[in-house]
């Protein structure tokens, strides 16, 4: 495993984390093109040049566009390169096969047609379909945009004035991470509503609203430091007219300053804290004490110290990100302590402060959401299997180091985790992950990756529902020896890592181990080879690849391997 380990040892930045590299994204690079336009075409044309540069280029060979390089082309990306080329001025001739595609899918490219297709695709959740609806509209897309603007189902960005706890119970439209969206497409769409009673009631919650917004932008002006959602508030503040006001000013700061070399921007600025955690976990059977106290500083530091504004959310937890704009979560705070615990951190305050803030966040169905406990409405803001397994493996570590009463309060809270478990599990012994998608399955569904993180997450249990998630993995497992898409025989690196780490423990999973192990062993030896493997994002809707994710789950399945396999020529 050495050429492993020196591989992902090289990968760290200056400041001693792992440096995350993630893909470009057509999405992204599409919503920051229209952003600058709208602000400035004159003043960014260079940028502006770039990102449409870079998005001719990487049409794929049928003229369409997927979310990442490597992306299968759909709908999402494919209508936002056609919007943002169009909003370039780029001649539609160039990229007629994506306008075709769009006109078969959507019924047409006029406003009727795009709504009703949009809303067709993304269902009761709005999250996506009205941005997308919004700068197309902004963006001039559409002849009629007084029209369209009045036209698409509305945002009440008066909500954003009420007790931020109250929001759980109001059922809205968009998922709790989208609340700056819903405030910028609500003031945009109030801008064009004419004169009437209703609007100029709305009207006087206008400065109100924008001072929640302003509240709640990051320092850096990256509303989670994504390039998206940044991008989508400046497009909507740009057509309330509000083009100077200073979230807008910040947030195409924001995408000036992420704008990669080769005109692109990523999905996320990066998953450097998220990225730093795995890698030390999977890392630490092979440091030395100075190596990892030098870690142990490193994931302390970016613990949650304040309020969050974003969220609300109480001290104690860590996002994926170092930078001004991550939020804490119930993923990245369990790879923290998780993290944490590898190179030797006991009960300190710091993880006392992180247990905490994991107990609060648990759902009433024993399950963890992402970001704010009691969202149930929409799938993204729903307890997930993923996310509560690995909160389980945190608290499983940390219980016998605690004192009561919190020991009884961490013990009450992971009998709670395996009740939620026990009714997630699918029929067929499977968990579908919110995280972490497969972008070739019809469903979008990993319930392979799924799957695995419970297994390996609650290694050594005996509950009897890990058994029908066992033997779920040991029939799906190609000759190859490798595990991918349910939909078809793609074999995918991350996802037989995380299996092998998950089935490692089970002796009669010896004969499916073997197969793996030397379906990894070229891997192992030379992860240079490693290819990129697009991975679901949020609720595997959004896809990107991550240069460290294959190499980290390869050493940590490495160190799982049992004994005899690890002594075999092919693991080094």
């Amino acid at each position: 495993m050495t050429a492993l380990i020196d591989y992902l040892l090289s990968k760290r930045d200056p400041d001693g984390y792992f440096a995350s590299k993630l893909s470009d994204s057509a999405i992204s690079t599409s919503v920051a093109l229209v952003a600058l336009h709208l602000a400035d075409s004159q003043s960014y044309a260079k940028p502006i040049e770039k990102a449409r540069d870079w998005l001719l280029v990487h049409a794929d060979a049928a003229g369409l566009y997927g979310d990442s390089p490597e992306s299968p082309a759909n709908l999402t990306a494919t209508f936002l390169a056609t919007v943002a080329l169009t909003c370039a001025g780029v001649p539609s001739e160039r990229f007629q096969p994506a306008r075709e595609f769009l006109k078969a899918n959507l019924g047409g490219l006029d406003f009727v047609s795009v709504r009703k297709g949009l809303l067709a695709a993304y269902g009761k959740d709005l999250t996506f379909s009205v941005p997308l609806l919004a700068l197309a509209t902004a963006a001039g897309f559409f002849p009629d945009a007084d029209a369209a603007w009045r036209a698409m189902p509305r945002f009440p960005f008066e909500v954003a004035l009420l007790p931020e706890g109250l929001f759980k119970y109001l059922r809205l439209p968009v998922v709790s991470y989208a609340i700056p969206a819903l405030i910028a497409i609500g003031l945009a769409q109030l801008a064009y509503a004419g004169q009437g009673v209703i609007s100029r009631i709305r009207g006087k919650a206008r400065e109100k609203a924008l001072r929640v917004l302003t509240a709640k932008q990051p320092e850096d002006g990256g509303f989670l430091e994504a390039a998206p959602l940044t991008g989508f508030v400046a497009i909507c503040l740009c057509a309330a007219k509000l083009s100077d006001h200073p979230v807008t000013r910040r947030a195409i700061r924001f995408l000036l300053e992420t704008q990669r070399e080769n005109g692109a921007w990523p999905i996320d600025r990066d998953l450097r804290q998220w990225v730093t955690s795995l890698a030390v976990r999977a890392l630490a059977p092979h440091l030395d004490d100075q190596e990892k106290n030098r870690f142990r500083t490193l994931l302390v530091s970016h613990q949650t110290q304040t309020l969050h504004p974003f969220t609300r959310s109480e001290p104690g937890g860590w996002a994926w990100t170092t930078h001004s704009g991550g939020v804490p979560d119930a993923d990245d705070t369990p790879a923290a302590l998780i993290a944490l615990h590898a190179v030797g951190e006991g009960a300190s305050s710091t993880v006392l402060a992180g247990i905490r803030w994991l107990l609060h966040l648990q759902n009433r169905d024993g399950g963890f959401p992402t970001f704010c406990k009691g969202w149930g409405k929409l799938p993204f803001d729903r307890s997930c299997p993923d996310l509560t397994a690995h909160a389980y493996k945190a608290f499983s570590l940390y219980a016998p180091l605690l004192q009561d009463p919190l020991r009884k309060q961490v013990r009450r809270a992971m009998r709670r985790c395996v009740g939620f478990l026990k009714k997630a599990q699918r029929p067929d012994g499977s968990f579908l992950p919110l995280w972490f998608g497969d972008q070739r399955a019809e469903d979008k569904s990993a319930p392979i990756y799924g799957s695995a993180v419970v297994l390996e997450h609650l290694a050594g249990e005996s509950f009897p529902f890990l058994a029908k998630a066992r033997d779920y993995l040991l029939s799906h497992q190609y000759p190859s020896g490798g595990w991918g898409s349910v939909d078809s025989e793609t074999d995918y690196l991350c996802f037989t890592a995380r299996c092998i780490s998950a089935l490692a423990g089970y002796p009669d999973a010896g004969p499916a181990l073997q197969r793996a192990a030397r379906f990894v062993a070229p891997y192992v030896r030379h992860p240079e080879t490693i290819p990129p493997e697009p991975i679901g994002l949020y609720f595997a809707h959004l896809w990107y690849s991550e240069e460290l994710y294959a190499p980290i789950f390869l050493l940590h399945a490495c160190n799982h391997l049992p004994l005899d396999l690890l002594r075999h020529k092919c693991c080094y």
